[in-house]
């Protein structure tokens, strides 16, 4: 939100999409009270709609709330300074995501506190996802040095300015994270 007596962000709308989610979880994600709470922790962070899949992996065990990162979606660039990349600029909106899983699961059903919080963005021919770091279940206030990029792990090193990635990788993750 913005400071110094500017107009608050209008709310975002959080966009919920499904992907092996039975009827009853449905009903537990799309609780109006927690939805509100994940739409006002969006927003500021990204404008609307913004689109958050739900998934449940049966033959894994694993489920994911991921954040769909469209073009022009954030309402603040990441931070870049060459091949440093600041990834804790994200962290704002995973925090929200971390704490809308972690409301419907002391709500509903405390399995879903295992599911993975991550943002990905697929944007010509790359798709990047980025993960949380911290104990589990991480919080959302801390973003891994690692990058998912079309299904391979890249790791960077962090610095007290972001993470700094190889030159290709770094592009790569800029490509994914441009307004």
């Amino acid at each position: 939100m913005q400071s110094g007596g500017a107009e608050l962000a209008p709310p975002v709308q959080p966009e919920l999409k499904w992907q092996g989610i039975g009827n009853l979880h449905k009903s537990f994600f799309s609780t109006p009270d927690l939805v509100q709470q994940l739409s006002a922790d969006l927003t500021g962070e990204v404008r609307s709609p913004a689109p958050v899949l739900i998934r449940y992996d049966s033959a894994d065990f694993q489920g994911w709330i991921r954040y769909q990162l469209d073009p022009g979606a954030l309402s603040r660039p990441v931070r870049v300074q060459g091949d440093v990349i600041a990834l804790q600029d994200l962290a704002p909106i995973t925090r929200g995501l971390a704490r809308y899983r972690s409301a419907v699961s002391g709500r509903f059903d405390l399995r879903l506190e295992s599911f993975k919080v991550e943002i990905e963005s697929i944007r010509a021919g790359r798709a990047c996802r980025f993960s949380l770091a911290g104990p589990p279940p991480p919080d959302g206030a801390l973003i891994s040095p690692c990058v998912d990029i079309n299904g391979a792990r890249q790791c960077g090193e962090p610095t007290p300015e972001g993470v700094r990635f190889p030159p290709d990788v770094a592009a790569d993750i800029r490509a994914c994270l441009d307004r």
